[in-house]
């Protein structure tokens, strides 16, 4: 049976990566990985405010799920605020329900923060603003992002570094409501690219090679891996201007990577066969007829 993990226990996990006072840090955490912590998601959080210190502050991804458009009745009833609660997480909940944390404006793609710089950098994420503009601003800031979880599935900067490159997908038709500063009820849409999570952990070595990785160690029973987000930043940018689907996963089955990009493969001979028998048993016939009938449609005018 596996020992309580205690509060000091994380706290010295967390030093050992390198983690300082003062630092500003941008967080990936699964509580699953980290183990039976005394005191749940609050002492891993109470943990990290101590090893910042009051000049740090802590961000979290706390995005809210988008429904797709258009709305139906019952999803209009729910208002996104800045206590919605995030899928992403026992951690990013318990981020919300701090008393002192801050939420960014934008109503999908929102974070929550905690610390000296909390308000500001909020305060600059609007609804007019990219999904991931925020770690842009923390990037050049010079945060870190201290990433916990048994497997590392990115560190937030790739998706900064697609945006600025300008590579674009076909969006998603997704939105939620939220009221403006003025108590008006509006929609928002998914105005963010996105990307394939299987793809992102290929720029890991990389930031090892190049500087990127500041440390790595456990916390807990997890893996934490702490790096740069300006350094991260500056070879994902590398990287994609030379190869731009670097950042695509290998699965020739994948729709993100080989069909939404302006830059995808896009060879539908090639991907539907492979992704209609990944899928044959879980579609509806209906379903794969259009799915054929498309097939068809674009190689006649390929």
């Amino acid at each position: 049976m596996c020992a309580m993990i205690t509060k000091e226990d994380l706290i010295q996990d967390i030093k050992n990566l390198g983690v300082k006072p003062g630092d500003i840090l941008h967080l990936k955490v699964s509580m699953r990985s980290v183990g039976k912590v005394e005191g749940g998601p609050k002492a891993l959080l109470d943990a990290l405010l101590e090893a910042v210190g009051k000049e740090g502050t802590l961000v979290s991804d706390a995005f809210i799920n988008a429904c797709p458009l258009p709305l139906n009745e019952e999803q209009k009833k729910c208002i996104a605020d800045q206590h919605t609660p995030s899928y992403a997480g026992a951690f990013a909940n318990a981020m919300i329900q701090h008393p002192h944390m801050k939420r960014s404006k934008h109503p999908i793609q929102k974070y929550a923060a905690i610390g000296k710089h909390a308000e500001q950098l909020c305060n600059k994420h609007t609804p007019e603003s990219g999904g991931y503009d925020l770690l842009h601003e923390m990037a050049k800031q010079g945060a870190k992002n201290l990433t916990i979880g048994k497997k590392v599935a990115g560190v937030g900067t790739t998706h900064v570094a697609i945006d600025l490159l300008g590579f674009r997908r076909k969006q998603m038709n997704k939105g939620v409501l939220y009221k403006d500063e003025n108590g008006n009820t509006k929609l928002a849409k998914v105005n963010w690219n996105g990307g394939c999570a299987a793809g992102f952990p290929k720029f890991i070595p990389h930031y090892r090679q190049s500087g990127g990785v500041i440390g790595e160690g456990p916390v807990g029973q997890a893996t934490g891996l702490l790096t740069s987000m300006k350094r991260t930043l500056e070879i994902e940018m590398d990287i994609l201007r030379e190869n731009p689907r670097f950042f695509f996963c290998d699965d020739k089955a994948c729709y993100s990577c080989q069909m939404t990009w302006e830059h995808s493969p896009k060879n539908p001979l090639s991907f539907y066969p492979r992704w209609l028998l990944r899928n044959m048993n879980s579609l509806s016939f209906s379903r794969i007829k259009r799915l054929l009938k498309t097939t068809k449609n674009t190689e006649k005018h390929a």
